[in-house]
């Protein structure tokens, strides 16, 4: 309950006694200025802070115009309202009348405190001079006429939660946020409780259904907040103000759908342990990156740590984690290792690493090492076979001297491979030359070509005419008989006769059914049966109801049918 000194009248007497006091506390319960704090809710910190001083210190011309009122297409109410209620314990209480802030609030129709439908006074905020002190009292009431919607309870809960917030908004500055945090907020909410498609989009679609579903009851009664597109906006980045009753409303759409369980990352939420037994931190939880991937039913994890060590793992296996790179301190204890003298498979049992790990690293980093390199063998073994591979593939090329190289390549898939691998320079010049492929510039003839597909048409409408059971002559029948599919619609302008011919030969589905009933007739004269409607309709796969054309075409079947026999069935 708001107290005395909050009435427009008590504030005048205290700005008068007090000179001391702010010029605000004046208009701290008008209409407009309900309306200016509602709306800075909703808006930045500074937008709110710039409003604040020109209505403080003035000009004043340009409040609604910053705060996006002048384009907004919720407009305030046209008279004052009050609460029966309310206006009841003021004259009770203090023995006058004082208008409620949140009794004028744009989609608030109940009163948030007593939950009873809100009364229009005789007194217009538009039509008076605004500097006219009005008081709330009984000559400026009528009588109360409950609309018919108090009756619904569903309703009635509605409105009163919207009026609640609605409320809300005026005391509570801690709501404000910059645009850009309510689009996020939103937009992550609305996927949250199973509006999404994907990883980041919204299903637009749905979330509007199910958001008219929701406010359907109330949709006659506040048409300027729930019309539009406005919800879909809402989601997406905030280029504009948003009048705050759709902020209320879209809250309460949120507030009134449960988020949906989320599914629990595949490998928590981290930290996770290093395996990184050169660094300090081995076993401990204090990896934090992590790159998931999705292979078919596969799901591995990269894991990366700060000390340079990366491993993967896959979901729901118990092997040992993949090393994907040791790290920095790898190379320094290799360099460590080899200075003292260490040999290749010691060094490995410190490090409790392979020794062909050692060997690697250890050649990589250009280390003069105490153990002895390939030997001459294997050395002799790559060169012999890269002489026999490189002449295995001049062979191929003397006896078929036409192939490509896309073509040698499928003779010698393993040969080739090999040489692309570790030979590539040889490759590139002892493989054929590279075959261009030769355009045509012959222009083409599309007249003689309209011509020739306009006879082609032709002949395919009297084939798919023909077809027992008949089946529909249209325009992607044909041209998947010309084996040329969405292909001439693209060629309109180049070939008339050939769109003429489409046109004139496709059947309307009319056409198509009354040739179907003809057919139907038919066979069924052919397997003796009578051809009652019922039947002609089942064997050609006719609607329940169809045009009037074929409706009437029916009805002379059983006409005729009924004549045969005498008029009886």
């Amino acid at each position: 309950m708001e107290n005395r000194a909050n009435c427009p009248r008590s504030a005048r007497i205290i700005a008068h006694h007090r000179p001391e006091s702010p010029p605000t506390i004046i208009q701290n319960d008008c209409p407009r200025w309900a309306r200016i704090r509602n709306y800075t809710a909703f808006v930045s910190e500074a937008v709110a802070e710039s409003v604040m001083s020109l209505l403080v210190d003035g000009p004043a011309d340009g409040v609604l115009m910053r705060l996006g009122l002048t384009a907004s297409v919720i407009s305030a109410p046209e008279r004052l309202r009050y609460c029966p209620a309310c206006l009841g314990e003021m004259l009770g209480r203090y023995g006058e009348g004082y208008w409620k802030r949140s009794h004028q609030l744009p989609g608030v129709l109940v009163c948030p405190d007593h939950g009873m439908a809100l009364a229009d006074s005789c007194v217009s905020p538009h039509t008076h001079n605004q500097h006219e002190f009005i008081a709330l009292n009984l000559h400026n009431c009528p009588p109360v006429v409950l609309p018919a919607w108090v009756s619904n309870l569903r309703q009635m809960a509605l409105l009163q939660d919207i009026a609640r917030r609605s409320a809300a908004l005026l005391d509570h500055a801690f709501m404000r946020s910059a645009h850009r945090d309510w689009s996020a907020y939103y937009r992550d909410a609305v996927r949250d409780r199973g509006f999404a498609k994907g990883r980041e989009r919204v299903d637009q679609s749905l979330f509007q259904d199910a958001y008219a579903n929701f406010f359907e009851p109330v949709v006659d009664l506040i048409p300027g907040g729930l019309g539009g597109d406005w919800p879909i906006a809402m989601v997406r980045k905030h280029r504009k103000a948003f009048h705050p009753l759709r902020h209320v409303l879209f809250q309460l759409f949120l507030e009134n759908h449960a988020p949906l369980r989320r599914v629990a990352p595949p490998f928590g939420n981290g930290p996770w342990p290093c395996f990184n037994r050169m660094a300090g931190h081995y076993g401990q939880d204090v990896v934090r990156e992590i790159a998931v991937r999705r292979e078919q039913n596969r799901v591995v994890g990269r894991f990366s740590c700060d000390c340079g060590f990366v491993y993967s793992r896959e979901m729901g296996s118990n092997d040992s984690p993949h090393i994907l790179d040791f790290g920095p301190l790898l190379d320094d204890q290799i360099r460590q290792k080899v200075a003292e003298g260490l040999g290749l498979r010691a060094i490995a049992r410190c490090l409790v690493i392979d020794p062909g790990t050692v060997r690697l690293h250890a050649y990589r980093l250009g280390l003069k090492v105490p153990w002895k390199k390939l030997s001459e063998r294997t050395v002799k073994t790559i060169a012999r076979d890269q002489n026999s591979i490189r002449a295995r593939w001049l062979e191929i090329q003397q006896i078929h001297r036409g192939l490509s190289r896309s073509q040698l390549a499928q003779r010698l898939p393993k040969e080739r491979a090999w040489l692309y691998r570790h030979d590539r320079e040889w490759l590139d010049q002892h493989s054929p030359t590279a075959l261009r492929k030769k355009w045509s510039y012959q222009r083409v003839d599309w007249e003689s070509l309209d011509c020739s597909i306009a006879t082609q048409l032709l002949k395919a409408a009297q084939e798919i005419v023909r077809e027992i059971p008949p089946q529909r002559v249209t325009q992607a029948a044909l041209e998947r008989k010309l084996s040329l599919p969405r292909w001439l619609s693209k060629r309109r302008a180049k070939l008339p006769k050939s769109i003429n011919v489409l046109v004139d030969v496709a059947e309307t589905i009319d056409g198509f059914r009354l040739r179907r009933i003809a057919w139907a007739v038919s066979e069924l004269d052919r397997q003796t049966l009578p051809a009652r409607s019922w039947r002609v309709r089942r064997l050609a796969g006719l609607p329940p109801k169809a045009s009037p054309r074929v409706e009437a075409a029916l009805a002379a079947l059983e006409i005729a049918d009924r004549s045969l026999k005498g008029g009886s069935y």
